[in-house]
């Protein structure tokens, strides 16, 4: 396996040999003496951290950890100084340093900090690699997923959104519709527009037409002046209408007027007002039934789903969950002022598990509650909300011996992991590297996740 690579700035030999039998056995340490002479090797290779003095003739630590930076921002830099201050290192940990060290420091104080640091380097790399990967293969504006109802739908919308006819996404709370609607939005024509959302659940019935339409002066008890609708919020853009089950009956006339004309009129006026606006509706009702049942005008329900958009219940594409759980770590992560840990393979069999009566949203809370009380390397069981957990029987099924399936199915999934990265994410060269049948690793990495389910030996 290739060692990473660390380069070691002092001006003193004697310090950078200590340093390099110190790392060498871990790490492929290049030493320079002086930054300098250092600067070039960060443009021909790529190093996971630095460590460098302080003080040295000619440019100096801070400096040089500036001009490592403009080159590699995300380089992680430790300084070492045998002069610390508390100003001191106010100053290197604004000026970006991952970390500093005191001389004398012990070997094991070298080891422990720069071991964080190429973590740290790691992590980041494979979040760039993620996001990457995301906005790619696995995601388009924001939408995640490789599953093939994902990839259906994806495609589905990429046909349709171009154009202007009314879409109505369909699927359970918690699936994203808005999520949806903006992405559709973006790949519109009207990109450039207004984008604006509307939850039919928040407002009262006897304001629903003027906050869509909006109102003149005086057109009801309280009505001091006049007011636009969001239809005129949306005007050259689109308009979301969420929760659209709970939209009046006396309002359904006249939004289908909107959608077969263009023209709406405001509450007292007497003027049609012409809408150029995009609508898009969601609900997560079922407004077949409410056409047979009379609650919802079947002409309007006709008119909306001219081509509909299901959004799958995340029950339904599971092989999603292991993606989007490493969004939610990247997302959430920075904002709590936590590190992005991973679910160990317990926890992600779990997540895998769970029927999700929640969907996306409540996977979401999950990974936030997951990241706020891990305290170790990883996300535990424990740590995830406590429906996820299995029941006490089957978490206590077999004694020893189910303690023991379950460490080895963890090392099995860490190992795993560290192959299939080692091998590029080729799985026929993980395979020839492990000594097994490539049906035979496809079907142990989608044991644990690490590939889609459809996937091919």
């Amino acid at each position: 396996m290739t060692k990473p690579n660390l380069m070691v700035i002092d001006d003193l030999d004697s310090a950078r040999q200590m340093m390099k039998r110190t790392l060498g056995r871990s790490y492929a340490v290049f030493d320079f003496p002086s930054v300098a002479e250092a600067l070039p090797a960060v443009e021909r290779a790529e190093f996971d951290a630095i460590v460098t003095d302080l003080r040295m003739p000619g440019i100096d630590g801070i400096e040089g950890m500036r001009r490592f930076k403009a080159k590699v921002p995300e380089i992680p830099v430790i300084l070492v100084t045998a002069f610390a201050t508390v100003e001191t290192a106010v100053e290197a940990m604004k000026a970006g340093a991952f970390d500093y060290l005191t001389k004398p420091f012990e070997p094991e104080e070298l080891e422990i900090v720069v071991a964080r640091a190429v973590e740290h380097a790691h992590i980041k790399r494979e979040n760039a690699r993620l996001r990457s990967a995301l906005a790619g293969e696995f995601g388009v504006h924001g939408i995640i997923g490789r599953s093939q109802p994902m990839k259906a739908l994806v495609e589905m919308l990429e046909r349709i959104a171009p154009s202007d006819v009314p879409i109505l996404v369909e699927g359970e709370s918690g699936t994203g519709k808005d999520l949806l609607a903006r992405a559709a939005h973006a790949m519109s024509r009207r990109a450039g527009g207004p984008y604006v959302a509307l939850n039919m659940s928040a407002i009262p019935e006897n304001l629903a037409e003027a906050e869509l339409f909006g109102h003149e002066k005086g057109a009801f008890t309280g009505a001091e002046q006049a007011r636009a609708g969001f239809f005129a919020e949306a005007e050259g853009g689109t308009l979301f209408l969420d929760e659209l089950g709970l939209l009046p009956p006396a309002l359904q006339p006249k939004l289908l007027r909107v959608l077969q004309d263009g023209e709406y009129i405001p509450v007292g006026s007497r003027k049609p007002r012409k809408a150029n606006v995009r609508v898009i509706a969601a609900t997560n009702e079922d407004l077949a039934r409410a056409v047979k049942e009379g609650k919802f005008r079947e002409d309007l329900w006709f008119r909306l789903r001219v081509v509909p958009l299901r959004l799958p219940p995340l029950r339904e594409r599971r092989e999603d969950i292991p993606l989007l759980v490493e969004h939610f770590v990247e997302k959430h992560a920075l904002r709590l002022g936590r590190p992005p840990l991973a679910p160990d393979a317990e926890a992600m069999r779990a997540l895998l598990d769970h029927p999700w009566p929640g969907n996306i949203r409540e996977l979401e809370h999950a990974i936030e509650r997951g990241l706020l009380l891990a305290r170790g390397e990883a996300i535990t069981l424990a740590d995830l909300p406590p429906e996820l957990a299995p029941p006490a029987a089957e978490a206590n099924a077999g004694g020893a011996e189910g303690r023991y399936r379950r460490a080895r199915d963890a090392w099995e999934r860490k190992f795993l992991e560290d192959l299939l990265r080692e091998a590029g994410g080729n799985v026929a060269k993980a395979a020839e590297a492990a000594g097994l049948h490539r049906s035979t690793l496809y079907e142990k990495l989608q044991r644990y996740g690490l590939v889609e389910k459809d996937a091919k030996a």
